[in-house]
C-alpha cells in the first residue's frame, strides 16, 4: 500500500475487523448522508414555531412528553405515557373521532374523543376523553307491566322478552341488558307495556339515550324505540308486531379490557392498531383482540386469539398483522374479525421493546436482542446481522429503543435508561447494501409521522422540531477502514476534494495514533508530518461540506 484513495463513502460495519471491511465502509459514521456515494451531512432540525405556537402552545410540549399526535393543523395531543393513538377507521367520520390506549399505564383504560371535544380550549390536549366501549346495560329496575286494553279485540297474545342498550352521543351502541324473569311477559299484539329504566351506566361514557328491543314471534329481538336521556324512569310502548324495526346487532358487543383487574388480570388493552376492512386490533397479556369492522368500540369475546408468550407490540403489514412477543413472532391474516388465522413464525427473535416496532409501509422493523428484525411478506430476517455481532448490538440498548419511519429509513433513539450521557440515535436503511447504518449524536423522546404532509416531527429537549428540514447542516464524523501496508511507510501528502470548504477537518491516524490534523480550505495538496513509519493508516473527516474524494500518498506525483 504505497498510498490510498477513497472515492466512495458508505456506512458502518462493526462486525468485521477494521482492516478487513470494504474500502468504502466506515468504522465511524455519524450524522452522515451517503446515498449519493459522496460524504454529505444530515440537515439539522427545524424549530416549528407555527406548529408549537398554535392552538397547542409550545409550553404544553416539554421534557416529560413521551407521545405526541397531530390532531389538527394547529393542535397536538400530548401524553407522558407510551400511548397508541389512531383516527377513526370510519371513512369521513362526522365526529372526527380519535381512539387511544396506554394513557395511565397499567391503571389506564382505553379512551376516545371527538375532534370538537378533544381540542377545546388552549390545551393541553386532549381536553377531555371518554371510556372506549360500553358495559352491558343495567337491568330493568322492575318487571314489565302489561295493559292489554289497548290491543284490538281478538289480537293474538304471545310471550315476549325485553332488553335495552345504551347509546352514546357518537352513535356507539353497547351490549344489551340481561333478560330477567320479569322482562318476559305475555302481551296481546298492540298491548301497552310499561318498562322501568334505571339510571344509565355511571362513568365517562357520553351516554345520550337508551334503545328498547323486544322479541318478535320468532324470538328475535327487534327495535322498538329510543328513549332520550340517562335518568331513571318509565317508558311505554304499544307497537304492533309487524311494525317492529331492525334486528338487534349489538348482542355480542363488548367493551375492550380496562383497568378492572378482577376481569382483566393482564391489564387494559394497549397497542391500538388499524387493520384493513375497518378492523382495530389491540392486546393484553398474550391475548389479541379485534374489533368488529368499523366499530372500534366493540371487541366481542369471539374475536380473540392467544399466543404462547405475552405480546409486546403489533403492527399492520402488507400480508396481515405482525404480532411480536417475548419469544417468536406471529402473522395474523383475514378479513373477518371473528375468523382470523394466526401462524407462528419459526424465528427466535423476541421484541425487546414495544416502542421499537415501526410500521414501514408494506413491512415492519423491530429491535430484538440480536439486532434489528425485518418482517416482510417473505418472512423474518435479521437485517443487521452483517453490521453487528450480538454483543456489539447491546451498546444500542435494544430494550430502550424507540423508533420512527423516515423516508423509508428506520430512525431509532436509545439510551441505557439511567445515564443521559448515553442518549443517542441511529438511522438504518434496510434497502441499502453498505450505507445502511449511520450513528446520530442526538436523542428524541417523542415523535410523530405526519404522512399527509410528509413530515417527521420530533420532540428534542422538550422542543417540537421538523426532522432534517433546516437549511443548516449537522457536523459529521466519518472514519475510514484501516488501510494496511506490508512495509512500513510514511505518507507525505494528502488531498481532499470537496464541493466547498467552509467546515472541513482532515485527521490521519497511523498505527492507531493521531499523527496529523488539518483544516482543509481548498483542493490543494497538503503535506503530512514525517519522522515516523507505520503499517496501518486511517482517515477521519469532520465537518459539513460535501466530499467527493480523499487521497493519501507518499509523494505529490502519485496524487497527480
Amino acid at each position: 500500500m504505497p498510498g490510498f484513495k477513497i472515492q466512495k463513502f458508505s456506512g458502518l460495519n462493526k462486525k468485521v475487523s477494521p482492516r478487513l471491511i470494504p474500502e468504502d465502509m466506515a468504522q465511524t459514521s455519524q450524522n452522515c448522508l451517503l446515498e449519493s456515494g459522496r460524504l454529505e451531512s444530515l440537515p439539522a432540525d427545524e424549530n416549528d414555531a407555527s406548529e408549537a405556537g398554535g392552538t397547542h402552545p409550545a409550553s404544553n410540549i416539554n421534557t416529560s412528553t413521551k407521545t405526541i399526535f397531530k390532531a389538527s393543523t394547529s393542535a397536538w395531543f400530548t401524553f407522558t405515557d407510551d400511548v397508541n393513538v389512531i383516527r377513526s377507521p370510519v371513512k369521513e367520520d362526522s365526529h372526527g373521532r380519535f381512539y387511544w390506549t396506554g394513557q395511565g399505564g397499567s391503571s389506564g383504560y382505553p379512551r376516545m374523543v371527538s375532534t370538537a371535544a378533544g381540542i377545546t380550549g388552549s390545551g393541553p390536549f386532549p381536553a377531555t376523553s371518554y371510556r372506549l366501549g360500553l358495559p352491558p346495560a343495567p337491568a330493568f329496575t322492575s318487571g314489565a307491566s302489561v295493559d292489554n286494553s289497548s290491543a284490538a279485540t281478538g289480537a293474538t297474545t304471545n310471550s315476549r322478552a325485553y332488553v335495552y342498550t345504551e347509546i352514546t352521543t357518537f352513535g356507539e351502541e353497547g351490549p344489551p341488558s340481561i333478560v330477567a324473569t320479569g322482562d318476559i311477559v305475555d302481551a296481546a299484539n298492540g298491548a301497552t307495556v310499561t318498562l322501568s329504566l334505571p339510571a344509565a351506566s355511571s362513568g365517562t361514557y357520553s351516554i345520550s339515550k337508551r334503545r328498547i328491543y323486544r322479541t318478535d314471534v320468532n324470538g328475535i329481538f327487534r327495535f322498538v324505540k329510543d328513549v332520550s336521556g340517562t335518568s331513571a324512569g318509565t317508558t311505554t310502548e304499544a307497537i304492533l308486531d309487524d311494525s317492529l324495526g331492525e334486528e338487534i346487532e349489538s348482542g355480542d358487543n363488548a367493551a375492550p379490557p380496562d383497568e378492572t383487574t378482577s376481569n382483566h388480570p393482564d391489564g387494559p388493552m394497549i397497542g391500538l392498531t388499524v387493520m384493513p376492512n375497518g378492523i382495530v386490533a389491540g392486546f393484553t397479556g398474550n391475548t389479541l383482540l379485534f374489533s368488529e369492522s368499523y366499530l372500534p368500540h366493540s371487541y366481542p369475546l369471539g374475536n380473540q386469539l392467544t399466543t404462547r408468550e405475552d405480546i409486546v407490540a403489533i403492527s399492520s403489514i402488507a400480508s396481515g398483522l405482525l404480532v411480536t412477543t417475548k419469544n417468536k413472532p406471529y402473522l395474523v391474516s383475514g378479513t373477518d374479525p371473528s375468523a382470523m388465522g394466526m401462524v407462528e413464525i419459526d424465528a427466535n427473535y423476541p421484541n425487546s421493546n414495544k416502542r421499537s416496532l415501526v410500521d414501514m409501509g408494506e413491512y415492519a422493523i423491530y429491535a430484538s436482542p440480536d439486532g434489528l428484525v425485518l418482517a416482510t411478506n417473505n418472512g423474518i430476517d435479521l437485517a443487521t446481522q452483517m453490521i453487528f455481532t450480538r454483543d456489539q448490538w447491546q451498546s444500542y440498548y435494544p430494550s430502550n429503543i424507540e423508533a420512527y419511519e423516515y423516508e423509508g429509513k428506520y430512525l431509532g433513539f436509545t439510551w441505557d435508561g439511567s445515564d443521559s450521557a448515553t442518549k443517542k440515535g441511529f438511522l438504518f436503511d434496510p434497502r441499502a447494501e453498505k450505507n445502511a447504518f449511520i450513528d446520530l449524536d442526538f436523542y428524541a423522546h417523542a415523535g410523530f409521522n405526519d404522512r399527509e404532509n410528509d413530515e417527521l416531527y420530533l420532540v428534542i429537549g422538550g422542543t417540537l422540531k421538523k426532522f432534517a428540514r433546516a437549511t443548516s447542516k449537522r457536523s459529521y464524523t466519518w472514519k475510514s477502514k484501516e488501510f494496511y501496508s506490508n512495509r512500513p511507510l510514511c505518507p507525505a501528502v494528502a488531498k481532499v476534494s470537496a464541493e466547498t470548504y467552509s467546515s472541513l477537518t482532515f485527521k490521519l491516524y497511523a498505527d492507531g495514533s493521531l499523527k496529523h490534523t488539518q483544516t482543509v480550505t481548498n483542493d490543494n495538496i497538503f503535506r503530512l508530518p514525517g519522522g515516523y513509519k507505520a503499517k496501518s493508516f486511517e482517515v477521519q473527516l469532520e465537518g459539513s461540506n460535501i466530499i467527493n474524494e480523499v487521497c493519501v500518498y507518499e509523494s505529490p506525483q502519485e496524487i497527480t
